[in-house]
């Protein structure tokens, strides 16, 4: 049970719900169940820098319009597949967290050890 009061299999997925929003709430609520703090620190973590990278393609989708308006659709389009892809690993990390498989993903999970002090 973690201190959310949900089961682990409840609240580690529920970590992922809202990307790297959800994670950082479930993050610094919980506090003793490591199986939801890692899986939520590794929502913040994997789910933040796709928002990120998406923010920035999106940006710079947009000023193209102004300085070479045939990039547009090129940045459009390398932005959606980044958002795309990002929502298959979504899924994946709630399936993962959902059926009590500690799941690593590559890089955000050496990130998400350091911020649950592993």
């Amino acid at each position: 049970m973690s201190s959310t009061g949900l089961p682990s299999r409840v609240a580690a997925p529920l970590a992922y719900a809202g990307w790297w929003i959800t994670g950082v709430i479930f993050w610094y609520v919980e506090r003793r169940d490591h199986y939801v703090r890692f899986h939520a620190a590794q929502a913040c973590v994997a789910f933040g820098a796709i928002a990120v990278v998406v923010a920035v393609l999106a940006a710079i989708a947009i000023a193209s319009v102004v300085v070479a308006p045939k990039a547009f659709a090129i940045w459009s389009w390398t932005a959606a597949a980044v958002w795309a892809g990002g929502l298959l690993l979504w899924l994946q990390a709630i399936w993962h967290a959902a059926t009590g498989r500690l799941w690593r993903i590559p890089i955000a999970a050496g990130l998400a050890d350091r911020m649950c002090g592993r």
